[in-house]
């Protein structure tokens, strides 16, 4: 997904859509947790971004568009679920979000799932030994299809970022959905080492970013239709050469969208600046591998 945003209002009166007490209780206490969990990180700056390109702050924003209308003739939401093979099993995902051609798309690209996140799912799970012990962070995460399946697939640590402070909500109570804490079931992920956290891109923004993570760089960096406009091309591939691992890290980005006509061409020639060399696996479409520059 583009480093996206979200419905600024996807939780109001959420317990009035439930039909009975016990339920509007369930969602009410994982409300409260999910709200707790966002308190947790460092703070955060309010910010969203349309599918036009990056948001203009002097915009006039209508907020009373950003209210569900639950009792219309069209539901908005949309659940997406995706097998993940793990090994020798496979593991079920659902991830809540919003319909394509929703307004809440309109407002924000992050709160629906691209084709170029389930293409990186799928890329990572016959790849999966990029990723086994490995310090993963994914940028414009959106609702955290492929941050969740790296978790799964054995990473030591994932980190998934997105700019927009609302798209953050959205993706959290999707990771606490689906990498609940459990015992006894076989189930031996450690699932506190999955986080979510707002990143802006761009060296300042990254850098500080490094300075709050305790100076630790990444393994992988992972992003899926990231790019949509050629003004945020250069902040992201500095925000990736601020945060990849020297020398052996890799930034694994997928396409499916050619915003704009937007051309591989033009973001290999610019990562090449940066010392990021590109490979195009021909055998998976859609997908670019780019490491560091061996001197």
């Amino acid at each position: 997904t583009p480093p996206s945003p979200h419905p600024s209002h996807c939780h109001h009166n959420i317990i009035s859509t439930y039909p009975n007490r016990l339920s509007a209780l369930l969602c009410h206490t994982i409300f409260y947790a999910v709200n707790f969990y966002i308190s947790m990180d460092q703070q955060e700056t309010e910010w969203t971004e349309a599918p036009d390109g990056w948001g203009d702050d002097d915009a006039v924003k209508d907020e009373s568009s950003g209210y569900l209308d639950l009792f219309g003739n069209s539901d908005p939401r949309e659940h997406f679920i995706y097998k993940i093979k793990v090994g020798n099993d496979t593991k079920s995902m659902l991830l809540h979000g919003f319909k394509l051609d929703s307004n809440e798309t309109d407002r924000s690209t992050g709160v629906t799932l691209w084709q170029a996140a389930p293409r990186l799912s799928e890329y990572l799970q016959a790849h999966s030994d990029l990723l086994l012990q490995k310090r993963v962070l994914e940028v414009g995460a959106g609702l955290g299809l492929c941050g969740i399946t790296s978790l799964w697939l054995g990473a030591e640590e994932v980190t998934m970022t997105d700019g927009d402070s609302h798209v953050l909500k959205q993706m959290r109570e999707n990771v606490s959905s689906n990498c609940k804490s459990t015992r006894g079931d076989g189930d031996d992920i450690d699932h506190s080492k999955i986080t979510c956290r707002q990143l802006l891109w761009g060296t300042v923004h990254a850098q500080n970013f490094f300075e709050s993570n305790g100076q630790q760089h990444y393994d992988v960096i992972l992003g899926a239709d990231v790019i949509y406009t050629e003004s945020s091309i250069e902040p992201l591939l500095d925000t990736v050469a601020c945060l990849l691992q020297k020398p052996d890290g890799i930034f694994v980005l997928s396409r499916h969208n050619k915003w704009f006509s937007i051309e591989n061409d033009m973001i290999i020639k610019l990562a090449k600046k940066r010392h990021l060399n590109c490979t195009v696996d021909a055998e998976s479409e859609g997908i670019l591998t780019f490491h560091w520059d061996v001197v």
